[in-house]
């Protein structure tokens, strides 16, 4: 038992040094935090006037309900498990329950401070559709820790469960009607009959089903390898990560649309640079994301300059997630085997991150227009939106693809 608890600190502790050494690349060799603070105050200023333009019947505690529901049934455990655990762990999975709670309690705590941040960010919503002050935060803040606690216990508990699909929609489905039925003063008999509700779900049904079951180790080391290689992503974004681990997918539909049709020297890189942005990794489903949160942001926040703020950041992101391009090992690899000049690589990457960020800047320009109902705002959204792609391909871009370092 004392073993494994020593186990689980030093993994912990390792995990912890190994994340603050990236923060610290990151605080150093990035823009990133003067980008951060750049995003807290202008954002802040004009979140401020958006609460201001909203109409009276504007579903605020609905909205934020959905956000913290989100947040919340999303509860992965983080276990430290390795794969190699499989084998020298396995044996010894009954005197590991001790590892396991102490796992809990780390994802608990680790995922609280996310939580509250969040609701944080949307108390002044939903203050200013209800009109409830400092006591409705703190009433809110321990309900979003009762109900993430209530979510780590059977997230843990769908470790022993085979289908697990609708059990993670009935825990989402109960969290929304909790912080719903709380945010909106529901009667007491109401948010009591719910939270009776979850009880009963959590010891008569996922306990029940897990009871039966056996742990699924490679779940679990699944679960937590996902969750560490989130982290390094992201900070490969602004340093060389060596422990990243890279997924290829076929994606054939997709790919075929760009088959290999040319084999002169110019061609080579501007097509392995494609094919890697269509199957490597998350560089594909990144892109959609931002381009459809961007043009939502700015359809319906419709708060003026601040739809050129969303254009400009969601361009700025966008383009230093597709970076990594560059330093990806499948064209590296093959680098070498080419006997043709730098530039013949340095261009088509420039270009092709000038095409996706202006491709993206003409989608977002329509929806921030279309939001603002303005042709004139349609016209700055766009040509701030080129220049901005513009500057951070032929100028950012080649500026970072010149260091040494890289």
């Amino acid at each position: 038992m004392d073993e494994m608890n020593r186990l689980w600190k030093k993994r912990c502790r390792d995990n912890f040094q190994m994340q603050l050494r990236y923060w610290n690349l990151i605080g150093r060799n990035s823009g990133l935090m003067f980008f951060i603070y750049a995003m807290i105050l202008i954002g802040g200023f004009y979140y401020k006037k958006w609460l201001d333009l909203l109409p009276d019947h504007f579903p605020g505690t609905l909205l934020v309900s959905i956000l913290l529901t989100f947040v919340c049934a999303h509860a992965p455990i983080r276990t430290f498990i390795r794969r190699a655990d499989l084998v020298f762990l396995l044996p010894a999975e009954s005197e590991l329950d001790d590892y396991f709670r102490r796992s809990r309690w780390y994802s608990f705590m680790i995922q609280s401070v996310t939580l509250l941040g969040v609701w944080i960010i949307s108390m002044p919503l939903y203050s200013h559709e209800s009109g409830y002050g400092g006591s409705s935060f703190l009433l809110g803040a321990v309900v979003l820790l009762a109900a993430k606690a209530w979510a780590i216990d059977c997230s843990w508990q769908e470790q022993f469960i085979e289908d697990t699909m609708p059990l993670r929609f009935l825990r989402t489905v109960l969290t929304f009607c909790l912080f719903y039925f709380v945010l909106s003063r529901q009667p007491l008999y109401v948010i009591g009959a719910c939270v009776a509700i979850m009880l009963l779900t959590l010891f008569f049904l996922f306990r029940r089903q897990a009871s039966g079951g056996l742990l699924h180790w490679n779940s679990i080391c699944d679960s937590d390898n996902r969750q560490a290689m989130t982290f390094l992503r992201f900070a490969n974004l602004f340093t060389d990560v060596p422990r990243l681990r890279r997924r290829t997918r076929p994606r054939r539909i997709l790919s075929g649309l760009f088959p290999v049709q040319h084999f002169e020297e110019k061609e080579v890189f501007k097509q392995l640079f494609i094919k890697t942005f269509l199957r490597s990794d998350e560089y594909l489903g990144m892109y959609v994301r931002l381009t459809v949160i961007g043009a939502l942001l700015g359809f319906f926040l419709n708060v003026g300059w601040f739809s050129v703020f969303i254009v400009v950041s969601v361009l700025y992101l966008t383009g230093l997630q597709l970076l990594p391009i560059w330093s990806h090992p499948f064209p590296q690899a093959l680098a070498g085997l080419y006997p043709i000049s730098k530039r013949l690589k340095n261009d088509p990457f420039v270009q092709m991150i000038a095409r996706f960020l202006v491709g993206q800047a003409a989608v977002l320009s329509i929806a921030a227009g279309a939001g603002a109902r303005s042709f004139i705002d349609f016209l700055l959204f766009l040509c701030t939106g080129f220049a901005v792609s513009l500057i951070f391909a032929y100028v950012f871009t080649k500026r970072r693809i010149r260091q040494p370092a890289e």
